[in-house]
């Protein structure tokens, strides 16, 4: 396992230096436009960064992407000098939904325009937000559990463990509030819930939760990208796929993975291209100051439901339920080559 992941970080590590060292220089007469990414550590990250490249240029901008590493400060930094190097746009998958409020405030001031992708930035007016449906995402993951724990029990019963992200991070919130709301409903059901500083520690939970509940049916993932994690945790506890329930969000390649091999029964998977393509989608509009209405809207292939959230347009796109199925349908994110 070691060599894996060692192997995986040096992968990750050249496509993240690859993205970096690729930035336009200061003489560049295109509008320049800087994605700022939580990180470059998992498929997930990496693909979306690809695409606001790819989509980026394709608007005519010089795009540069910024990696915080999972620091908070240092995105806060990046925002800063995004500004002062002039950039017109920012579009942001933020570490800290409220540590990034003041210097999103200070950016939206010099008239940088800012979009936010992948959660929504509340307390902040952003240009628009491009998310998943995530509350509507833990609802499916719910009922996804709770039709698996019927098979087996013949009624909803059972102890699910959920395994949040960050709390600072509105994705892992808002689909912890679907998830839960729809497990109150089932007084039989015992939901224990640990989330995880920084997206980190998810096997050591894992291990100590398995450690004090024998009678663990379910596990829910919010990250795919930490599913192998936990698959290796149960397998060297001595459990066989198939015996705990795993449910994940993402769609990451993890997950598909686990699927294949019977670990994992399901995830919620993230239309990562059509997301991405929504922060571009009202670009025109954006940069002339044009309104954003409430609506319905095409999103390659998909529709997406535009809100108003806070004066902010909040595009909510639908995740797709992923399982032994349709794990192999070549238009999930999880299933494409990173240079796709």
């Amino acid at each position: 396992m070691g060599k894996y992941i060692i192997i995986s970080i040096g992968v990750v590590i050249i496509g993240a230096l690859a993205f970096l060292s690729d930035l336009p220089d200061n003489t560049s007469s295109k509008p320049v436009l800087c994605y700022l990414a939580t990180d470059l550590s998992n498929g997930f990250n990496v693909k979306s960064a690809e695409y606001m490249k790819k989509f980026g240029i394709e608007a005519g901008f010089a795009v540069r992407i910024l990696n915080a590493t999972k620091s908070a400060e240092r995105q806060n930094s990046q925002v800063e000098t995004a500004v002062a190097t002039g950039a017109s746009v920012i579009i942001i998958k933020a570490v800290d939904n409220n540590l990034i409020i003041s210097s999103l405030k200070k950016a939206i001031a010099a008239g940088v325009k800012v979009i936010a992708y992948d959660n929504t930035i509340l307390g902040c007016a952003t240009s628009l937000s491009s998310i998943l449906d995530t509350i509507k995402v833990g609802e499916a993951a719910a009922e996804e559990c709770v039709s698996r724990l019927v098979k087996k029990y013949g009624s909803p019963k059972g102890v699910i463990f959920q395994i949040m992200g960050d709390l600072g991070d509105s994705y892992s919130v808002f689909i912890s509030q679907g998830f839960n709301r729809k497990i109150k409903a089932y007084p039989n059901i015992t939901l224990i819930t640990r989330d995880c500083p920084k997206w980190r520690g998810q096997a050591k939970a894992t291990e100590k939760m398995l450690s004090g509940n024998k009678n663990l049916d379910a596990i829910f993932m919010h990250s795919d990208s930490h599913m192998t994690e936990i698959i290796t945790v149960l397998a060297k506890k001595g459990y066989k796929p198939g015996d705990v329930i795993l449910v994940g969000t993402d769609g990451d390649p993890d997950a598909l993975k686990g699927i294949r091999k019977g670990w994992v029964q399901a995830t919620i998977g993230v239309p990562l291209v059509q997301q991405v393509r929504g922060a571009y989608q009202f670009m025109d509009r954006i940069i002339g100051g044009t309104e954003i209405v409430e609506g319905e809207y095409s999103i390659r292939g998909i529709t997406g439901i535009v809100k108003i959230v806070e004066n902010t347009p909040v595009l909510y796109l639908p995740g797709t339920i992923i399982n032994r199925e349709n794990v192999d349908e070549p238009t999930l994110w999880g299933n494409m080559n990173v240079r796709q």
